[in-house]
């Protein structure tokens, strides 16, 4: 990526390229395509007019000639590097739910219509390029494309870049797109000490809705993030037999219930990122665990699609 065009392509043309954001699928065609001399475009065409002048005040024939012929093949890379770029077909963007703090991994399908392409960049505004060495004409893929995360919520990424400095990299031919796309980031897990509530109908105490038994031993388990440190058997650990967790017969199978306005801490994010926590611990022990935000409240449940649906309501607390 050249660092010398880059800010060109951002502060000049964003404003024209601002179009709203569009429906995919969508075919890169004229209309959508921009070209601007790299870089090293620039440096060469500096040099081709230093040799230039050079021949024009010593009448040197040959200079003009070589001069005249690299202008040439510079000149019509213009028209490789537009093609490189053109025809190029964005299927769909879509990105799996991470939590706060990981990358989100944008996946993006392409489709070459017609011809191959060499060399591509993807990437976010200010985000890590992707590279795509070739793509076989009629050909698909899937690029997965990193953004970066700092708060939970529904991230909606800036432009989407797709560009190309093939075959010689004196031209940048690119285009900016304004996809809808998003992707759900989870609150940051904060560990800490699993603290329950009473039912929704005061029937039940926290005491006695939940936490794992400690009455009889039922063996060792392969460790899961969330597990409690204080289970972790670290003799296993030491003899080199990985990460393994006590389990406990009692209380396991009882119904657990979380509060986000019992939950103590310094703000709301704080205690958000804790009940976040328990869920996923709450989920390791097999437990089954209510969630209530304010005034909105998730039943009792347990499972992979209960996990996503109460941490998908923590995401979106407040907005």
């Amino acid at each position: 990526m050249s660092s010398f065009s880059l800010p060109i392509q951002r502060h000049i043309f964003n404003r024209i390229l601002a179009r709203g954001r569009i429906a995919l699928p969508v075919s890169l065609r004229h209309n959508r395509i921009y070209v601007f001399p790299s870089r090293h475009g620039f440096v060469f065409f500096t040099l081709l007019m230093a040799i230039l002048f050079g021949s024009i005040n010593h009448n040197n024939n040959l200079g003009f000639i070589f001069v005249f012929l690299l202008c040439g093949i510079g000149l019509v890379s213009i028209f490789y590097t537009y093609r490189n770029i053109s025809g190029l077909v964005l299927l769909s963007v879509k990105a799996p739910p991470v939590f706060a703090g990981q990358n989100a991994q944008f996946e993006i399908s392409l489709n070459a219509s017609g011809r191959s392409h060499q060399a591509l960049s993807i990437y976010f505004a200010d985000g890590k390029p992707m590279t795509v060495d070739h793509l076989p004409a009629r050909g698909k893929m899937v690029v997965s494309v990193p953004h970066e995360t700092v708060a939970r919520g529904m991230l909606a990424p800036r432009q989407l870049y797709v560009s190309t400095t093939y075959p010689l990299g004196l031209f940048r031919a690119w285009s900016v797109l304004f996809v809808d796309a998003s992707c759900l980031v989870y609150p940051k897990p904060i560990a800490g000490p699993m603290i329950t509530a009473r039912a929704w109908d005061q029937s039940e105490s926290a005491g006695d809705s939940g936490g794992e038994g400690v009455d009889d031993f039922a063996g060792l388990f392969a460790y899961q993030p969330g597990d409690p440190l204080q289970r972790v058997s670290w003799k296993s650990y030491s003899r080199g037999q990985g990460l393994l967790t006590k389990k406990f017969e009692g209380q396991v199978g009882k119904t657990v219930y979380f509060d986000l306005e019992a939950v103590g801490g310094p703000d709301v994010e704080f205690r958000i990122s804790r009940i976040c926590h328990m869920i996923l611990s709450a989920e390791a022990m097999h437990l089954s665990y209510g969630l209530k935000l304010g005034k909105r409240i998730l039943e009792p449940g347990q499972g992979a699609a209960h996990k996503r649906q109460c941490l998908r309501a923590l995401a979106l607390v407040g907005q």
